[in-house]
């Protein structure tokens, strides 16, 4: 089976290198790539860099490596880009599968259905920056991220995560085709979420048409903490 891996905030496709390791070692094919606008170092340009060019870079990644009969694995932030993909990409998409990821209607925003808290921060942190874009707290991704992981792996994983373009969270995603190709879809739950309430993951997972609803341990960055229990949950919502 083919999986492509997408991603969510501060972070690029580096984050799945373990469950991709997991999923390759029981004979699986594996492509994470690196979302637009959250590639590693200072020269990287975020101006301006919306959900629509976060979308059209991964599905232009896609066609790049012939990618067919694949399933698409959408986290957190990941989850709008993996619908975006789908939409333009339903033929070649086998499943789409959301680890507490977001799951937009055609004309939302992921700051639609966020808390408002974080929407006002990000709104500020956006205006206070240079290029438009949201830096991630330390200790909210130690306590609220990685929660439960060693201190050595969270400033490990710390010295990695990069701003993110404020258009990714502020522009409202277009749909036209997604939710009436009625793709087959999954929705995996994480046990020790603590990002945000655990209600909101059920609500996004609610809008969804009869999905196959599975759970794995681990806090919202559970491919870094839990690789491999999380590499058997993708493989679970994978099947027809």
């Amino acid at each position: 089976m083919q999986f492509v891996l997408v991603h969510g905030g501060w972070q690029g496709g580096w984050c799945w290198d373990a469950v991709s390791a997991a999923l390759r070692s029981v004979g699986h094919e594996v492509f994470a790539p690196t979302l637009r606008g959250c590639e590693q170092g200072v020269a990287v340009d975020r101006v301006g860099v919306n959900l629509t060019a976060i979308g059209d870079g991964l599905v232009d990644a896609v066609r790049e490596h012939d990618l067919r009969d694949f399933v698409l694995v959408g986290h957190s932030g990941g989850g709008p880009a993996a619908q975006y993909a789908a939409d333009r990409l339903a033929q070649q998409t086998r499943r789409i599968v959301f680890v507490d990821a977001w799951v937009l209607h055609d004309g939302e925003a992921i700051n639609d259905v966020l808390p408002a808290p974080f929407v006002e921060s990000s709104v500020k942190a956006a205006k206070e920056s240079a290029d438009q874009t949201v830096a991630m707290d330390p200790q909210t991704w130690s306590e609220h991220f990685m929660n439960g992981a060693s201190v050595h792996d969270i400033a490990t994983v710390t010295s990695k995560l990069v701003p993110v373009p404020f258009g990714w969270l502020s522009e409202p995603i277009s749909l036209p085709r997604f939710w009436g190709a009625a793709l087959p879809s999954s929705y995996v739950f994480l046990r020790q979420d603590q990002a945000v309430p655990q209600e909101l993951y059920r609500a996004m997972a609610s809008r969804l048409d009869q999905p196959r609803l599975l759970e794995c341990d681990g806090p919202h960055e559970a491919m870094l903490t839990h690789p491999n229990p999380l590499a058997a949950t993708l493989i679970d919502a994978a099947k027809e």
